[in-house]
């Protein structure tokens, strides 16, 4: 079965339907927010702020959430847009760091008891 493509959110109103409208979970490193698309496809939108360092570091920290995403893209069962912003101890985070992070989101989304991105699919 091939992988639904993975794109990036662009657009500022995209970013803020997201952060307006989605579901948002912190962890020590991100904060992960998550709504449902109508289109076929996840979209990823990163933020990572100067405050966390220089370029070298925060373009370090794009490429491991992105290769965290890939890594978990099977186990995100639905369509949705994801902003993930990183916080100022990620700078020394690992891939693994991250990893843990989004899954334990995904499976908070994802719960059947209180599911947020079920009630809202489109």
């Amino acid at each position: 079965m091939r992988k639904k493509p993975l794109r990036s959110l662009r657009k500022k109103q995209d970013f803020d339907l997201v952060f307006r409208d989605g579901f948002a979970l912190g962890s020590r490193y991100l904060v992960i927010y998550a709504t449902p698309n109508e289109l076929s496809i996840n979209r990823l939108g990163l933020s990572v702020s100067k405050k966390i360092g220089k370029a070298v570091i925060r373009n370090r920290i794009k490429r491991l959430l992105k290769e965290a995403m890939r890594k978990i893209q099977e186990e995100i069962p639905r369509n949705c847009d994801f902003v993930i912003v990183a916080k100022k101890p990620s700078a020394e985070g690992a891939l693994e760091d991250f990893i843990q992070d989004i899954k334990r989101f995904l499976s908070r989304l994802f719960d059947e008891k209180n599911s947020y991105i079920a009630d809202k699919t489109i």
